[in-house]
Order: structure tokens, then C-alpha cells, then sequence
């Protein structure tokens, strides 16, 4: 962009007296930030790797950035904002509603097994990172890093419009931010990520009934490939090891599994949660200004565990 001051006048330029906008304090901030951020590694081309490989470059990230003369919030927020920059729908893994472990059967005599998912490898790499600096008290400082000097109305609105999307997993996300900084009715969040995860389970196993606790038992990939690929609404889950050309005329042919009555009826009920919970901290915040919500408590990140 052209800047004003070149396409002034060149009398202008002799006789405007030069504009003192900056502090001594301010202009040495500004270049200390210029200094970090030509510290802070560029993010690579996420969308062409696998989830093993973004975590592999996430870590590789961390271990290349200097974090020297940043608060603990502005730590978080750039480990965090990678997060997201390397799985979209982050919100939807930590909930449990995609990408959450299973217990796969396997053998004659039907032995279970747990197979470890993304979910649990996004949730290490993160403990590792919040760990390596130190980082604690991690809903104060999310809440701090997004929502700033909001209150809790504000901040439960700016929650909904961060995650615009209508489909199942950016819901998750939104209800899933709701919780991590402890707004709303967490009872009611919980039980209604959990219905989300039954009804994708339920479609992906071909059952007549919701299933509780809402696991997959399958003994590859597919089925959570499935139920990746209807909370997203994409084709097929990008990453692992899975036959695609299989999953693919697999989902085409249970389509009518999918039955979309039901899926637009859920997401109907799971937005009218939203919008309930939303309302309700609002409320509560006009007739008590000064009320917040409690301090959420430290509990692991992780919903995939939680979320049973």
C-alpha cells in the first residue's frame, strides 16, 4: 500500500514538522516483537501432510523457537494458534467427537485392544510443549490469549462467531471452547458432545441404537475414518494408512446410512444448545454485572477421555 507521505507535496515534505507518535519504550517493544518473530520459525504447508507428519513438524517448530522475553500468554497463544493452523477442527479432537481412541477387536477370540489415536498424540505434543515452558493454569491463560478484558457474555459471544460453520465438528469446536474457558453449563456441554459422538457412531457401525459409551469397534481405521469424514462433511479423512479408493465406495455405499434428516435434525438441536448457553451466560451476566463464571477447573484437555 502507497503511503501517504510519498505522494505529498514536496514543499509539504520540507516544511511538515515530523509527527513524535512513538516512546522511546513503545518503538524498543515494537522491535523486540520484530526480533521474536524473526525468531519464530514460518509455518509449513500443512494441508499436504499427514497427521503423524504435522505433529512432526509442530514439535520440530517448538524445538526451533526461541521463546525468550514472551509472556506465558503470548507462549500459549503461538503454540496453540499452530494447533490450529495444523488441524482446523482441533476443537472437535480435544471434545472426543473425531479422532478419539477406540477399542478395536481383533483375533478368534474377540481380545480387545486400545488403539491410540490422533486425539492422544495431539494432546502429548501439546502437555509436552505447555511443559517445556513452564506453561500452568492453561483455561486463564486461553482465556486471556482470545478473549481479553472481556467478560463472560462477551467472550461466550465472540465463542459462537469464532466457529461460524454449521457442521458437526466446528459445533464441537465451539462447545468445546465453551468448556475450556469455563462458560456456560459444563454438565450440559459435556452430555451434548457426547450425543453428538453417539449419533456419528451409530451411523458409522450400522447401529439401530445410539451406543453409550459411543466407541468404535472395528479392527482398522475405516469406521473412524467414517465418522471423521461426516463431522467435517469432507469425502475421506486425509492421513494414515487407509485404503482411500476402499473408504470412499465404502461411504458411497452406506449413503443412505447417512441419513440426512437425522444428521440436519442433530445439528438443528445441537445449535439450539448452543444458542441456549450462550443466552443463559448472557442473562446471568445482566442480572449479576460483576458475576463471572467460576475458575474452570485443570482438568485434562484431552475430551477424548472425558467425553465417555
Amino acid at each position: 500500500m502507497t503511503s501517504l507521505q510519498r505522494t505529498a507535496p514536496a514543499e509539504a515534505k520540507k516544511t511538515a514538522a515530523p509527527a513524535r507518535t512513538d516512546t522511546f519504550q513503545s518503538v524498543l517493544t515494537r522491535e523486540e516483537r520484530a526480533e521474536q518473530a524473526a525468531r519464530t520459525p514460518d509455518l509449513p504447508n500443512f494441508s499436504k501432510m499427514t497427521d503423524r507428519q504435522k505433529l512432526s513438524a509442530l514439535a520440530t517448530l517448538h524445538d526451533a523457537t526461541d521463546y525468550s522475553g514472551m509472556t506465558d500468554v503470548e507462549k500459549y497463544k503461538l503454540m496453540n494458534d499452530r494447533f490450529e493452523a495444523a488441524f482446523p477442527d482441533l476443537g472437535a479432537y480435544e471434545s472426543g467427537l473425531i479422532g478419539r481412541d477406540s477399542a478395536h477387536y481383533f483375533g478368534t477370540g474377540n481380545m480387545a485392544r486400545p488403539v491410540t489415536g490422533t486425539a492422544t498424540f495431539i494432546q502429548r505434543e501439546r502437555e509436552r510443549q505447555w511443559n517445556s515452558q513452564g506453561l500452568r493454569d492453561l483455561s486463564r491463560l486461553h482465556r486471556e490469549a482470545y478473549y481479553p478484558g472481556m467478560t463472560d457474555g462477551e467472550a461466550a459471544q465472540a465463542v459462537a462467531r469464532r466457529y461460524p460453520g454449521g457442521n458437526h465438528a466446528a459445533q464441537a469446536c465451539t462447545l468445546q471452547e465453551l468448556k475450556r474457558c469455563g462458560l456456560g453449563d459444563q454438565e450440559k456441554i459435556q452430555e451434548t458432545l457426547t450425543f453428538m459422538r453417539a449419533r456419528l457412531v451409530q451411523f458409522a457401525t450400522k447401529a439401530k441404537a445410539l451406543k453409550d459409551p459411543p466407541i468404535l469397534e472395528t479392527g482398522n481405521a475405516t469406521q473412524e475414518d467414517m465418522v471423521y469424514a461426516m463431522a467435517t462433511g469432507k469425502p475421506v479423512h486425509t492421513g494414515g494408512g487407509t485404503d482411500w479408493g476402499a473408504l470412499k465406495r465404502r461411504l458411497d455405499e452406506t449413503g443412505d446410512d447417512w441419513d440426512q434428516k437425522l444428521a440436519d435434525g442433530c445439528s438443528q438441536y445441537v445449535r439450539s444448545v448452543i444458542d441456549s448457553l450462550v443466552d443463559e451466560i448472557i442473562k446471568g451476566e445482566r442480572q449479576d454485572p460483576a458475576g463471572r463464571a467460576p475458575e474452570p477447573s485443570e482438568a485434562p484437555e484431552n475430551g477424548g477421555a472425558s467425553a465417555s
